[in-house]
């Protein structure tokens, strides 16, 4: 059946908005056309061009708000969210009471005294590190390293027993493996300042541990670079007498820090003072915020390419339709049917296509760690290594308000790109366009 044909017989829906000769024509125009056109390869061509981009997008952004997500939370759940320091040439001795007193300010969940250095480890391999001091019981209270799923071997229950705190240490998985020790295994550590001798200052000083526990956190500086031990041997082994380096502070609302800090601030003499982890990090995370924003634009700016495909099917549609276009206008359709019928032609190829890209795009982002995994596996080496991207799985975060926001993008850009069209084909002189058939 022709479309002339199909003219005759609906003329009464031909005027009606997208009645069912315009829904059949449209559908028939996009999915056959003669042989050697190339409009169907056209219109394959832009509905994966923008099933691509739509799906990158998503991904793209889920992804990057995992990371987010992500690193936020590794941050947040093994540091501190506001420390208390004391100011240069004194030393912050009095912790056990100005740390009992920050406990009791409202929202506060805990106040830790840290003594924090630089060591050089070595066993049967060597690397540097940072050594954090702790109290034993502070230590148990982190579930990013205590909690179940963390902590992978040895126990925490010994952990500061013994003269001077004992000698276990605890680190993670990737510093463990990188050093060749495991649970028991010896570990000599190596510090900058020694003891005072009839020569003066040694320019080392070491001192050998014993691994008592193994964590993994699951982002490879925290893995790689960490390694605790109890606060009395800390401030023995790195010279502190009795004063520790800092008070980390957690609070139940780190997201919201402003009001705590204040309240710490107000609480602390003229000796002391405090920052918060967004003085700290909010460089860094501006940054991925920054990034995050430019690869919205770069892809975004590819799915308006992808969607202009539309536009270029289109236009060869009408000139490949113009003799069928002519018939119709003959018989009775009107301007707004032919401009409807070209209209829904190109808003078929970009729902369908994002229709694909959102389907696609939020099944990817699901599943993007263990697609990643697999990959890896498959050409044999780790796509995003945790040592240059710091997480061990490839995080991904889906935000319904960026799908809907990527999707109506793609409509309205679909939209858009068949509105001239969509005139064009209106605009044809039926007399003209049979003056050569």
């Amino acid at each position: 059946m022709t479309a002339s044909t199909d003219t005759a017989t609906s003329t009464g829906s031909a005027t009606r908005p997208f009645g069912l000769f315009e829904w059949t024509v449209a559908r028939r125009y996009i999915s056959a056309t003669k042989k050697g056109s190339g409009v169907s390869l056209i219109s394959i061509i832009a509905f994966i061009g923008i099933a691509l981009a739509v799906t990158v997008l998503i991904v793209v952004m889920s992804v990057m708000e995992g990371f987010r997500a992500k690193l936020l939370e590794q941050l947040l759940g093994v540091n501190g969210h506001i420390y208390v320091e004391a100011t240069q040439d004194t030393e912050l001795t009095a912790y056990p009471a100005i740390s009992e007193e920050l406990r009791q300010i409202a929202g506060v969940e805990s106040a830790i005294p840290i003594v924090q250095d630089y060591v050089y480890l070595t066993a049967a391999g060597q690397t540097a590190a940072i050594a954090y001091g702790i109290e034993p019981e502070d230590l148990r209270n982190i579930d990013m390293i205590a909690g179940e799923g963390h902590l992978l071997e040895g126990s925490l229950e010994t952990f500061g027993e013994g003269r001077n705190g004992g000698n276990e240490i605890v680190m993670g998985r990737r510093l463990a493996a990188s050093l060749g020790v495991g649970i028991g295994s010896p570990v000599t550590v190596i510090t900058a300042g020694g003891a005072e001798t009839p020569m003066g200052t040694a320019p080392i000083r070491d001192k050998t541990y014993y691994v008592g526990a193994i964590y993994a956190i699951g982002m490879s500086e925290y893995d790689s670079g960490f390694i605790y031990m109890p606060l009395q041997q800390a401030q023995l082994f790195f010279r502190r007498g009795d004063a520790v380096d800092k008070i980390e502070v957690r609070v139940d609302q780190p997201q919201d820090i402003r009001p705590y800090q204040e309240r710490i601030i107000s609480r602390l003499s003229d000796t002391l003072f405090a920052y918060n982890w967004q003085n700290l990090h909010q460089t860094y995370f501006n940054a991925l915020q920054t990034e995050r924003a430019l690869m919205r634009i770069i892809l975004s700016l590819i799915l308006a390419v992808a969607v202009l495909n539309i536009i270029t099917g289109l236009v060869m549609l009408v000139k490949d339709k113009m003799s069928d276009i002519a018939v119709m206008r003959t018989l009775g359709a009107t301007r707004g049917s032919i401009m409807r019928i070209f209209f829904l032609s190109g808003m078929m190829i970009g729902f369908l296509g994002t229709l694909t890209g959102l389907v696609l795009g939020i099944l990817i982002s699901l599943n993007v760690g263990p697609i990643e995994m697999a990959l890896s596996d498959w050409f044999g080496f780790r796509l995003f290594p945790a040592d240059v991207y710091l997480f061990d799985q490839m995080p991904a975060r889906v935000q319904m308000a960026e799908v809907i926001s990527v999707v109506s993008f793609s409509l309205v850009m679909s939209f858009l790109s068949t509105l001239y069209p969509a005139w064009r084909a209106a605009s044809l002189d039926p007399v003209e366009a049979l003056r050569y058939e």
